[in-house]
C-alpha cells in the first residue's frame, strides 16, 4: 500500500506534465511536403515507415509523401518553393552547379546501386566492346553514375533515353539494345527470374563510387528554419533504420501500400501475384543493406571530402563547370536550443516528487536497472564471443570451426544417402605478390572484396562459404554434384579475373578450385583433405604459367 502512496506522488504529477507537452506539440504541427523519385515503392521504404510508425508526428512534423513524375521535377520544386524536401540521386550536385539553391540534408546510400547490365550471350565481355552499341539510359541525368562511367573511358556509346521505351530485360532479349541501365537493388532479381544470365559493370568498381538517396531542402528553408530541418531528418532517419531492422513488417506496409497507389485488390487468384510482389520486394530490401551499409556508417553521413571528390570527377566528365559554387550545399544541424520554462516544470516536478516521498523509490529504480544493464552486457559479451568462434574476424564469413560443425551436422545425413555434400577448397593465385609488393592492408583489402564477390554467386539455401585462412576459401554446397560445383567454379574463376580496384591500384589475381565430392562413411576431415589436394595439384599447373599482378 505505501509503494502504491509513494508511486501515485511521482507517476500522477508527470502524467499531466507530459499531457501538456503532448497537447503543446500537437498544437505546433507543421505540415511539410517531401518529393519521392519515380522508383519503386522499396527505394522510399524509410520514408513511407517513418510516416507508419508516427516519427514524423513525434518531431511536431505533419508530412505529406508525393511521388514525383521526374528526378528533374523534384529539384525544380523543391529549389520554386512546390514542396520543402525532395529525394534523388547525385544528380541534385549537377543542379546546384547550375545555379539552383539547393541544400543536402542527408544522404542515405553510401554506394550507389546504379549498374550497367549486358547479356553474357552478347559477346560484351569489357567496357570498350560498348563502342557503338545501344544503351538505354533513364532520361535527364538520372543515370549520372553510368554516364560518368561511359565518358572516363571514352565509350562512344549510342545513348537511349527516351522516357516512352519499355525498360525491360526483354528489350536486351530481343535485341532491341545492346546494355540497359539497372538499380542493382532489382535489376538482377528480374533476370535471374527470367532465366537469363545477366553480365554487370558497376560504376564503382571503375572508381565512379558516388552517393545516392539525396535528402534535401532548398537554402530558404535551410536558413529559415534549420529546426524543422532537423527534425525532418531526425524522423526520416528513424524510418530508415526501422525498415531495416523490421523486415517483415516493413513488408506488410509495403504490400498494402502498393495495393492502395495500384487501387488494385488481392482476391484468392492474386494471392500468388501478392505473394510474388512481397518476395521480389524482401530481395530488394535484404539487397539495399550492401549499399547503404548501416552497419558500418551512420545513416545519413555524408563526408565532406568524399562529396569533394564526386564534384571534381564531375567536373572531368564535363558534367558541370569547373568552379561551380557549392557553399553552403551541405546541411549543418543547429545547436540544440534549451526551452527552459518547458524543461523548469519538469525539474520542479520531479525534485519536489522525489524529495516529497520518492527517494527509497528511486535508489530502487536504480538498483533495479543497474542489475538489468547487468544481464544485457552479460548476454551481449556471451554473444559476440559465440560469434567470433564461429566467423572469420577479417572478412565476417564463416571460420574453419563453423564449416567443421556444419559437416558434423550434416555428414549423418548424407550416410543415409539423402544428400550429396560437395566442397569447393579454393587459393588465390598471385596474392602474395599482391601482399608483399603494397602491404598487409592491401592484401587485407583484396580478401575482403575476393569475399564480396564469391558471396555474391552463392544464392542456393545452405551453401556455406568459409575463409580457413590466409587467402584459402572453401565452399560447402551441401546437396550438390559436380556439375553444379564446375558451373559455380567457373563463374567465381571469371569473377575474380576482373581487376580490384584497391586503394593503391587496380590489380588482377586468379584462383585456383579443386572439388570434393562425399563418398561411403568420409569423415568431414577425408572431404576436406581431398578437395585440398586436388586444388594444390590445379595450383601447380597455375604456377608453370603464372602471371604478374596488373596494376
Amino acid at each position: 500500500m505505501t509503494l502504491i502512496k509513494y508511486a501515485i506522488f511521482i507517476i500522477l504529477p508527470l502524467y499531466f506534465v507530459s499531457t501538456s507537452f503532448t497537447a503543446r506539440a500537437e498544437h505546433n504541427t507543421e505540415h511539410v511536403r517531401i518529393l519521392l523519385p519515380p522508383t519503386s515503392i522499396i527505394q522510399s521504404a524509410g520514408y513511407y515507415m517513418a510516416q507508419h510508425k508516427g516519427f514524423f508526428k513525434q518531431q511536431g512534423l505533419d508530412v505529406e509523401l508525393r511521388s514525383s513524375r521526374s528526378r528533374q521535377s523534384i529539384t525544380q520544386a523543391v529549389d520554386e518553393g512546390d514542396a520543402e524536401y525532395g529525394v534523388t540521386n547525385a544528380d541534385v550536385l549537377i543542379e546546384k552547379a547550375n545555379g539552383r539553391a539547393l541544400v543536402a540534408v542527408a544522404v542515405l546510400f553510401q554506394h550507389s546501386p546504379a549498374a550497367l547490365l549486358i547479356l553474357k550471350d552478347k559477346g560484351i565481355n569489357k567496357l570498350a566492346d560498348l563502342n557503338d552499341k545501344r544503351v538505354l539510359l533513364l532520361p535527364e541525368s538520372q543515370d549520372i553514375e553510368v554516364l560518368s562511367l561511359l565518358r572516363k573511358y571514352h565509350i562512344q556509346s549510342i545513348n537511349i533515353s527516351s522516357p516512352s521505351v519499355t525498360r525491360d530485360i526483354t528489350s536486351l532479349v530481343n535485341n532491341q539494345f545492346d546494355a540497359l541501365s539497372i538499380n542493382l537493388t532489382r535489376g538482377p532479381y528480374n533476370a535471374v527470374r527470367q532465366g537469363v544470365e545477366p553480365f554487370i559493370f558497376m560504376p564503382a568498381e571503375y572508381g565512379i563510387d558516388f552517393y545516392s538517396g539525396f535528402l534535401f531542402t532548398n537554402e530558404q528553408e535551410a536558413n529559415a528554419n534549420p529546426e524543422r530541418v532537423a527534425a525532418v531528418r531526425t524522423a526520416v532517419l528513424q524510418g530508415w533504420e526501422y525498415a531495416l531492422t523490421h523486415t517483415e513488417e516493413t513488408l506488410d506496409v509495403l504490400v498494402g501500400l502498393n495495393q492502395l497507389l495500384s487501387s488494385s485488390s488481392f482476391d484468392a487468384s492474386g494471392h500468388e501475384e501478392r505473394h510474388e510482389l512481397r518476395n521480389k520486394l524482401k530481395y530488394q530490401l535484404i539487397s539495399m543493406r550492401d549499399f547503404i551499409l548501416p552497419d558500418f556508417v551512420p545513416l545519413g553521413y555524408i563526408n565532406q571530402q568524399h562529396l569533394r571528390d564526386m564534384q571534381q570527377q564531375l567536373v572531368d566528365f564535363d558534367l558541370i563547370a569547373e568552379g561551380s559554387d557549392f557553399s553552403q550545399f551541405i546541411y549543418i544541424p543547429p545547436r540544440a536550443k534549451i526551452d527552459w520554462q518547458v524543461w523548469g516544470v519538469w525539474v520542479k516536478v520531479i525534485v519536489a516528487a522525489l524529495l516529497f516521498n520518492g527517494l527509497w523509490l528511486f535508489y530502487l529504480l536504480i538498483i533495479n536497472q543497474r542489475l538489468k544493464r547487468e544481464i544485457l552486457d552479460r548476454k551481449r559479451a556471451e554473444q559476440h564471443v559465440r560469434y567470433a568462434a564461429m566467423h572469420d574476424n577479417l572478412t565476417g564469413l564463416a571460420n574453419r570451426a563453423q564449416l567443421m560443425d556444419t559437416l558434423e551436422h550434416i555428414l549423418p545425413l548424407a550416410k543415409k544417402g539423402k544428400i550429396n555434400p560437395v566442397l569447393l577448397f579454393m587459393d588465390l593465385d598471385r596474392f602474395k605478390q599482391v601482399n608483399d609488393r603494397y602491404g598487409h592492408a592491401a592484401g587485407d583489402e583484396l580478401l575482403i572484396a575476393v569475399a564480396l564477390r564469391i558471396s555474391r554467386l552463392l544464392g542456393t539455401p545452405g551453401e556455406l562459404l568459409t575463409r580457413l585462412g590466409g587467402d584459402e576459401f572453401v565452399i560447402l554446397l551441401p546437396n550438390s554434384d559436380l556439375q553444379y560445383a564446375a558451373r559455380l567454379s567457373d563463374k567465381i574463376e571469371r569473377t575474380l579475373l576482373q581487376s580490384f580496384a584497391l586503394s593503391v591500384c587496380n590489380v588482377s589475381i586468379g584462383i585456383s578450385i579443386g572439388y570434393s565430392v562425399y563418398h561411403s562413411n568420409m569423415s568431414a576431415d577425408e572431404l576436406l583433405t581431398g578437395a585440398d589436394n586436388e586444388m594444390y595439384a590445379i595450383k601447380s599447373e597455375h604456377h608453370q604459367k603464372r602471371k604478374k599482378i596488373v596494376c
